[in-house]
């Protein structure tokens, strides 16, 4: 078996290994450097042979033939030396070789007649010379082709072979030994051979796999560099790449402006931020897939609407971030804007059904707005603000007002990181009245903030900046504890209401610190109802549906604030439970002469009759609103009309007002 083995790996050293290209290119590859060299020594060799044997031999023998063999020799080396222009080639490299396995017999054969001829010509050193010529010429051109055993060993057995046969039979000791010498040369030559083309095969192949793995590795590394700048669902960029290219954006545009001598218009550039409203009920009603659905579309309309001339980027969750190269004026950015608010408004065709949005739309320019990445980027961001504030679904580019609005929120911001909570908060109240009786249902406990430089800012401004510098739980803390130290000296069947921000809601530790505090203070916990807004929810529904359930185990009530003006309101009053609902005050202003108005709100007293929770109407400021709402049904109502916040207010039920509503509405 060991035999066999051996006998099979001498016959592969006389194979092309078709289905290894890269070993056959590497074979061509080393060739093409050391036979131009073998074809050299061969040369120079039978020159010197010639030589020493010119006059003792005949002139066809010493001149002719050796001329003949170095013309040989010398195109065989040209052809060689272009041999390199086919490595790209795997049929023309097969076919380099095929032709060398032949010429290595070929020329060998013809090198050693041509040697065993002159043998018969002169004395002992000459006949010892061909002895020399063949065993160390041969050792040499075995040396060059290595690479190719084919080749090597073509040689080593056309010369040495035969030199050895012919050696050993000359009849002469010395050139017995000599022949011994040779054979034993043949054997370790041979032995050398195949372990060099093993070695030489397996470090390429070492090499090979090297390679391969290093371009993997390329591949991976570019990969993760694409993954790093790249948003993994929409396939857009993502806010690293997002910041990177407006940073290179806002470098490109100073250069440019240098160049042009700050001529006007010159390297000026537009950057909008783009939310989806109402993204996020729709994500949690219709689940992720839907929501991933959605994002994706939102993505391919964004870049559908910019063309091939602006840079579009998924900033995280609902945003998306667009960077638009030399606009003409303000009117192509309201235009390119309003494409994109439409486009986004277009029913969105998803498993989970049709679904319709909006998109708001915040844009600054640079350089008018900022000249930093981070300044563009926040304002920008004030801009989609303002316009989520005051008119979803539309566009607002920001505008030196906005600038005193930063300035104004930036004071206030301030003011609160360092504000004495304790001396700067109060709190007001404003009754919520039975229609009825006119008895006072609740009290509301509204915020007051009087800070010594800002002077009296309102709560709709406070409070979002409170939660933006983390202090919003603070200022909920504060006005708990004053609030429930003053309902200690109400009387006992007085409720009051307290408002909880989204903040407030998504936190277990403030949710906690309530509870105990309700308990710690001895007041009944039914007379307190925790009001709550659907933006309050929307912030983590899970959480916050968690947090309400643990404050009416406790025994309080929830209220759900601000009802008709989100998104999905119904679902509230249908997995949540609430204790009551508050009518927002847009629905009470045109009650009067709006049939619309009027045939909501009925709506709303009969679902809330239905499913057995209470319903108070806010913002009642007329007689006329409030004997509308009387005649639909209505219970409670809280307004102007009735009391106005105060710190200080009457216990005792309220008849003159609604007498003279009844007046006025007869």
């Amino acid at each position: 078996m060991q035999l066999t083995k051996q006998f099979a790996s001498f016959v592969d050293l006389f194979r092309l290994h078709r289905d290894r290209p890269e070993l056959l290119r590497a074979q061509v590859k080393g060739l093409t450097r050391q036979i131009p060299m073998m074809y050299l020594l061969l040369v120079t060799n039978s020159i010197a042979l010639s030589y020493t044997h010119y006059g003792q031999a005949p002139f066809f023998l010493t001149v002719v033939f050796p001329a003949f063999l170095s013309i040989v020799c010398l195109m065989r080396s040209v052809s060689w030396i272009r041999a390199k222009a086919v490595l790209d080639d795997p049929d023309a490299i097969i076919g380099v070789l095929q032709r060398i396995r032949i010429m290595s017999v070929v020329v060998s054969i013809m090198f050693t007649l041509w040697g065993l001829a002159l043998y018969y010509y002169g004395d002992d050193l000459h006949r010892g010379h061909v002895a020399y010529f063949a065993s160390i010429t041969a050792v040499g051109c075995i040396f060059c082709l290595f690479q190719f055993p084919a080749a090597a060993m073509s040689v080593v057995i056309v010369v040495l072979g035969t030199y050895v046969g012919f050696f050993a039979f000359n009849g002469s000791a010395i050139y017995v030994a000599i022949s011994l010498n040779m054979a034993t040369v043949l054997a370790v030559i041979i032995y050398f051979i195949r372990n060099y083309y093993s070695s030489f095969s397996a470090l390429l192949q070492s090499r090979i796999v090297l390679e391969e793995q290093h371009r993997q590795t390329l591949e991976l590394s570019q990969q993760n560099e694409k993954l790093a700048h790249c948003d993994a669902l929409t396939g857009l960029a993502n806010r690293r790449d997002y910041f990177n290219f407006l940073n290179a954006k806002i470098a490109d545009a100073e250069k440019c402006m240098a160049l042009k001598d700050h001529k006007a218009g010159d390297g000026k550039f537009a950057v909008f931020l783009i939310d989806l409203d109402g993204f996020k009920p729709v994500n949690d009603v219709h689940g992720h897939l839907v929501g991933d659905e959605i994002l994706i579309s939102a993505g391919k309309r964004i870049c559908e609407a910019l063309g091939a001339g602006g840079y579009v980027a998924r900033l995280g969750g609902d945003e998306f971030g667009v960077i638009l190269d030399d606009y003409e004026n303000e009117a192509t950015l309201e235009k390119l804007s309003s494409q994109i608010c439409v486009s986004l408004h277009r029913p969105f065709d998803c498993a989970g059904g049709s679904v319709q949005l909006s998109a708001t739309v915040g844009i600054a320019t640079f350089p008018a707005a900022a000249r930093s990445a981070i300044g563009l980027f926040e304002r920008a961001d004030f801009a989609l603000y303002h316009a989520k504030r005051n008119d979803r679904g539309t566009a607002v580019l920001f505008a030196a007002r906005h600038e005193t609005i930063i300035r104004q929120e930036s004071r206030i911001e301030q003011g609160l990181r360092q504000a004495d909570l304790e001396t700067e908060l109060s709190l007001v109240f404003q009754p919520v009245y039975n229609l009825a009786t006119g008895d006072i249902y609740s009290v509301e406990a509204l915020a007051r903030w009087n800070n010594p430089e800002l002077g009296f800012v309102p709560p709709d401004v406070f409070f979002p900046m409170a939660e933006k510098t983390g202090r919003v739980n603070d200022l909920t803390r504060t006005l708990f504890n004053r609030l429930l130290a003053e309902v200690a000296t109400w009387p006992e069947h007085i409720g009051f209401s307290f408002n909880l921000s989204a903040h407030d809601l998504a936190i277990s530790d403030m949710m906690n610190w309530l509870i105990a505090r309700i308990e710690q203070s001895g007041i009944a916990p039914k007379r307190i109802t925790f009001e709550v807004t659907e933006t309050a929810i929307l912030r983590d529904f899970d959480a916050a549906r968690h947090h309400i359930d643990r404050l009416r185990q406790c025994g309080a009530r929830v209220a759900l604030d601000d009802f008709g003006i989100g998104f999905s309101s119904l679902r509230y009053i249908h997995e949540l439970d609430i204790d009551c609902l508050k009518i927002d005050r847009s629905f009470i202003t045109p009650i009067v002469t709006n049939p619309r108005s009027q045939s909501i709100v009925k709506t709303v007293f009969d679902m809330c009759e239905n499913f057995g929770i209470d319903c108070v109407v806010e913002g009642v400021e007329t007689a006329e609103q409030c004997d509308v709402l009387r005649h639909f049904g209505a219970r409670y109502a809280q307004g102007y009309l009735f009391a106005r916040p105060a710190a200080k207010f009457s216990f005792d039920p309220l008849v003159s007002v609604l007498a003279a509503s009844v007046r006025a509405g007869g």
